[in-house]
């Protein structure tokens, strides 16, 4: 028989328990008490010094009073202590598998047992794996994997370039090749992969994505299509990956002085404002400022060079309600490039950096600065340029202004074309000359509408006139073309062309 020593060393009890009898509930025994449950002796009874009820040991239990005996716990139950008159249930992905435990078994990878009261563990079928211990349930092989043999651990992968179409597949013939949609492309390991900014795909299972040509851009993943930079925008190379990368001339607007208030930032010319403007930036570039919308009344042209300014201190700008972006000769190079003055690019056509011109032979003659120009004026080179040492140049890659070449469109202002007639069969004169009429439409000032040494027809007066002009002997008449038949000369012959009218969807194209 046990002594209370040896029930002390075993465990500290812990009285008032609900489905167990502790040490002291036996000590408030009376003499010849029947044992209770959880509890026995050799006659039932407890007689004190003589017989002591003891309790049951750890994986047994005893549900009825005066027992002589206790019972072990069936496989799936335990006791993890003594004195239970009833066993615990093994819970769900515990198991015992003989009687008499007093405590349950994790099951193990690739197996798991969904009850409690477990005795027996089942293992995972196929489509499903588990690779914890002690789990209730298995976990289910995803889209791309498969698992064809139960009791698992993991699930294993399609082969490249295929996938499964639902969760839980149990056979490799479940794998199917894979259709990756316009957006991604193909990867031979890891499968349809969205294209990477700069680049998109518009076609199913594409090997590889396509990289936005020039004057595009995407700045999203899995882009089916590039946007088009702003029309008077352009890019130098493909794979352009934000609109910042469209380079044109960019203006901020906003409706407090200094810049302050709710802020716009406009990139297409031609554009009326919806808000009242009290200060403007241009980012890049230059613009003229109007007062009324659609590029009418007085105006101001302000270039980044000028910082925020504010409207009311603009001379003869009391209100700003449109905007326009100039070309000429910024984001653009017209005839050599005599006149570019952007700040575009610093460096060659083969990525070179341009050196400060004032360390140059032609310090004398151009802007010192590190930007690309033409500026000797008697010996230009075909396009702009720049050292890349002291005696090194090499030309740049700044794009030329192609206008509209043979119907005009809008009011002509564009019109690059090379008719130098009137309607009336005069030759025009020469724009930088005042003979023999007196005028004050002379290049550089009126670069920007196309003048300078040449007699075709061009409209320096947009505000005024609809169409290209030019002046002839004692008085100016209309050129000699209308918006649908160009008139020009060939071979000394004036040839009639009928050409069908049509309205550009962009008034400028940029060519390298």
């Amino acid at each position: 028989m046990r002594t209370l020593a040896l029930y002390l060393f075993f465990v500290l009890q812990v009285s008032g328990s609900e489905n167990r009898t502790t040490l002291d509930d036996i000590l408030d025994l009376k003499d010849g008490a029947k044992c209770p449950k959880g509890t026995w002796s050799v006659d039932g009874t407890h007689l004190l010094g003589i017989d002591d009820c003891e309790q049951c040991y750890e994986g047994e239990f005893n549900n009825e009073e005066g027992a002589l005996a206790c019972s072990m716990c069936p496989a799936g139950s335990y006791t993890p202590d003594m004195g239970y008159w009833e066993c615990l249930k093994c819970p769900a992905g515990q198991i015992t598998t003989e009687d008499g435990n007093y405590e349950c078994f994790p099951c193990g990878k690739g197996q798991h047992s969904p009850t409690e009261g477990g005795n027996l563990c089942q293992d995972c079928l196929p489509g499903h794996y588990q690779d914890e211990d002690g789990a209730s349930g298995c976990k289910v092989c995803s889209a791309g994997q498969y698992q064809d043999t139960p009791a698992s651990t993991s699930c294993k992968l399609c082969p490249r370039g295929q996938i499964t179409l639902v969760e839980g597949a149990t056979s490799l013939d479940q794998c199917q090749d894979v259709n990756c949609s316009p957006g991604q492309y193909r990867d031979q390991v890891k499968g349809c992969i969205s294209c990477p900014r700069g680049t998109f795909s518009n076609i199913e299972n594409a090997v590889a994505c396509r990289p936005c040509p020039r004057h595009q851009y995407s700045s999203v993943e899995g882009a089916v299509q590039c946007m088009q930079c702003p029309v008077t925008a352009f890019t130098w190379s493909h794979g352009t990956d934000s609109l910042d990368g469209c380079i044109g001339p960019v203006i901020e607007v906003c409706t407090g002085e200094d810049m302050t208030g709710n802020c716009y930032r406009y990139y297409d010319d031609n554009m009326n404002l919806n808000s009242t403007i009290k200060s403007a930036k241009v980012i890049s570039g230059e613009f003229e400022l109007f007062d009324q919308n659609n590029q009418a009344g007085y105006f101001k042209r302000i270039s980044e060079r000028d910082g925020p300014v504010n409207v009311n201190e603009l001379e003869n700008l009391s209100n700003l309600r449109s905007v326009k972006a100039l070309l000429n000769d910024v984001f653009c190079s017209l005839d050599k490039g005599q006149q570019f003055h952007g700040s575009i690019r610093s460096t060659s056509k083969s990525g070179k950096a341009c050196i400060n011109w004032k360390r140059t032979p032609l310090a004398h003659k151009a802007a010192h600065n590190h930007y690309c120009q033409n500026p000797d004026g008697n010996r230009l080179r075909a396009k702009p340029f720049c050292y890349i040492s002291e005696t090194e140049t090499e030309e740049c890659d700044i794009p030329s202004c192609i206008w509209d070449m043979d119907c005009y469109t809008g009011n002509g202002v564009q019109y690059r074309g090379r008719v130098g007639r009137t309607t009336s069969d005069y030759d025009c004169q020469n724009w930088n000359r005042d003979y023999p009429v007196i005028h004050s439409y002379h290049s550089p000032e009126y670069n920007w509408a196309g003048v300078g040494e040449h007699t075709f027809c061009r409209n320096p007066s947009p505000g005024d006139d609809s169409r290209p002009w030019c002046y002839k002997a004692f008085f100016w008449s209309w050129y000699l073309i209308s918006g649908s038949t160009v008139t020009f000369l060939n071979a000394a012959e004036i040839v009639l062309i009928t050409i069908a009218s049509k309205r550009l969807s962009y008034f400028i194209v940029l060519v390298v």
